[in-house]
């Protein structure tokens, strides 16, 4: 029966029109704009740093509406990383990789699990050096371009 649901959504015009016009955005962006600057980056991983741009945003209201309805910060944390990563799944395998295969969930945990680590140790490291506000910040793109390199290559990687 779900099954059912999803391929009437997935098949519908609505979705097939929306996935459109976001891919002509994306490639517009990645193409044409500011000189072709972005056209020396990989298509994919300009697409992956905006679907994470509004992955982000996605995982920051969940974890305001569950401060909001009175749950602790943490708890509300462990809300926000449940939720976000089978939300930043679902996204950035369909838009940024075109992979709609559940399977891979677990592969992409564990790529989560690993980047956190990484993270975590160098802040740890940074911090000693910087404070903790310009030791995160300096880690943001590195961490990023790491987490695309293991989505790209072992979580989504495309089948020759």
């Amino acid at each position: 029966m779900l099954a059912k649901i999803k391929n009437i959504i997935v098949e519908s015009t609505v979705v097939k029109k929306f996935t459109s016009v976001l891919s002509n955005i994306f490639h517009y962006i990645h193409k044409k704009m500011f000189w072709g600057l972005f056209s020396k980056i990989d298509e994919k991983f300009f697409k992956f740093l905006f679907v994470g741009a509004l992955n982000t945003l996605f995982a920051y209201t969940i974890y305001a509406i569950f401060v909001a309805i009175g749950f602790r910060a943490n708890i509300a944390l462990i809300f926000q990383y449940v939720i976000g990563i089978l939300w930043n799944f679902k996204t950035t395998g369909s838009i940024v990789f075109k992979n709609n295969n559940n399977w891979l969930i677990f592969k992409f945990v564990g790529a989560y699990i690993f980047t956190f680590c990484v993270n975590s140790i160098t802040l740890k490291l940074l911090t000693k050096i910087f404070n903790p506000y310009i030791a995160q910040a300096l880690l943001v793109f590195p961490i990023a371009v790491l987490s695309f390199l293991i989505l790209k290559f072992l979580v989504f990687k495309e089948k020759k």
